[in-house]
Formats: C-alpha cells, structure tokens, sequence
C-alpha cells in the first residue's frame, strides 16, 4: 500500500455532489493508502453542503470538517488542508465529483512511491470548450516556466508537503500553479499518470468567473518573469520525470 496523504476537498454549494465524492475517495484511500486524511473545506456555502459535509465526518472516522463563514476561493481551502496536514504528502480532489474514481485510484497507488504526481486527464475534451481552451494555455505556460514537459496543468496532483509550505502563499485559483511551478523548478521529481473525468465535469464549475481568472492570469504573469530571473541561476535543476502507463477504465452507466 502507498504512504499517509492528506486528501483536501474544497465544496461550494455541493450538498449534491459532495456525499459521492467523499464516499468515492474514502473507499478508495482505504484500498490504496497506509493512512490517510480527508479534510473538507466548506467554503462558504449557502446551501446543505456543510451540513452533507458533517454528515460525512460522523460516518467516517478519517473525515474532518473546515467551514469558512464566506467564500475564500479554492486557493484558500488549499492552503488551510496544506497548513492542517498530518501527512508528508497532500493532494486536493474537488468536491464536484468531476474526476472518475478510476483516477483517483491511478494517483493514491502512486503516493509513496514518487515525490510528486502530475496527472493528466485522458478525456479532456469532456470538457466544455472555453475551459479546454484555459487548460491548454495553462499547460503551455507550465512549459514554457518549467521546462518541463509536461501534459496537464489543470488535473489532480500529489505535493510533498513540506516542499509545498515553502511555496508562497497563493489563495487565489492560481494555487496549484504557483505550487507545481515552483517545486518543478526546484527539481522535484515527479510521476505522471492518465486520469479520466466524469461526463459533464463543468457543469457546476465556478471557476469561469472574470475575478477567477483575472487572479490566474496575474499568478501566471508574475510566474513567467520571475523565471526569466531564475533560469539566469545555476541551481536551477531539471526534475526527473517518468511516465506511468495506466490502464484506463469508465464503468457503464
């Protein structure tokens, strides 16, 4: 079985959608993992999603819950699991049930044996095409930062907790790109692996909102000049990366 991990599931407004995901990701850690922790962060929302979310909490003994009186941001939910974690690895699994449990499954059988897990969703072309098209641009700007080549910049991840409290603080939804580039400049090696998403996985997205990405343009813009003075450093090293073939899987229905 893979090492302890710090799972963090931020939830909006997901008092459908949250019951399967934690369910979903619990029963699988419990398959994969030595140990491990959810914490949910309810991030300010209006409806039944924090009282789903207690339910979970008396259902599942490794299941706590962070409510937040107003909505932070997925960011800040990130950062309170980062600071919280028990684990030397953490990841963050969104609450709206968009990835397939198949991989979920693909990134906890990794944890333990690589430092960081970059996945990359198979089917990304599930999504709708305004958000494929932000993925993209992502992706590409993740290259061209890291010189890394890797395929996904938007999917789940696996960071060395440590390393990532060294990263600095971002609660904006640029979180996880200010994470993976700075700890892939670092030279945190890493394995990548293919996931599948749901059908339909945008369909209760918030992500899609001008303050959203106006901050995530702005991480990216400050990323990309501060690299142009990081690369002219000589401890700048190439992580090592290695690519894991999965078998991927959609259960009928």
């Amino acid at each position: 079985m893979g090492g302890g991990l710090t799972i963090v599931v931020p939830a909006l407004n997901e008092e459908q959608r949250l019951a399967i995901t934690v369910e979903e990701v619990v029963r699988t850690a419990r398959r994969r993992l030595s140990a491990f922790e959810v914490i949910v962060v309810n991030d300010g929302s209006v409806d039944r999603t924090g009282e789903v979310a207690e339910d979970l909490s008396a259902r599942f003994s490794e299941v706590s819950v962070v409510h937040h009186p107003e909505n932070l941001g997925v960011g800040a939910a990130y950062h309170v699991g980062l600071q919280r974690a028990r684990f030397g690895s953490l990841t963050l699994v969104p609450a709206d049930n968009a990835f397939h449990e198949s991989g979920v499954d693909a990134v906890f059988r990794l944890v333990g044996q690589h430092e960081m897990v970059v996945s990359y969703r198979a089917n990304s072309r599930a999504r709708t095409p305004l958000r494929l098209l932000l993925s993209r641009c992502c992706t590409m700007a993740m290259r061209v930062l890291t010189g890394c080549p890797i395929q996904d910049a938007h999917s789940l991840y696996v960071f060395p907790v440590a390393k990532a409290r060294q990263v600095p603080r971002n609660t904006g939804y640029g979180y996880h790109i200010e994470t993976l580039s700075t700890l892939l400049r670092g030279g945190v090696g890493y394995a990548e692996v293919p996931v599948l998403l749901n059908p339909r996985p945008d369909s209760s997205s918030k992500v899609m909102r001008f303050g959203v990405l106006a901050r995530l343009m702005w991480t990216m813009t400050r990323l990309y000049l501060s690299s142009l003075v990081l690369r002219r450093k000589p401890d700048f090293r190439q992580p090592i990366r290695e690519r894991v073939e999965e078998k991927l899987y959609m259960r009928a229905g």
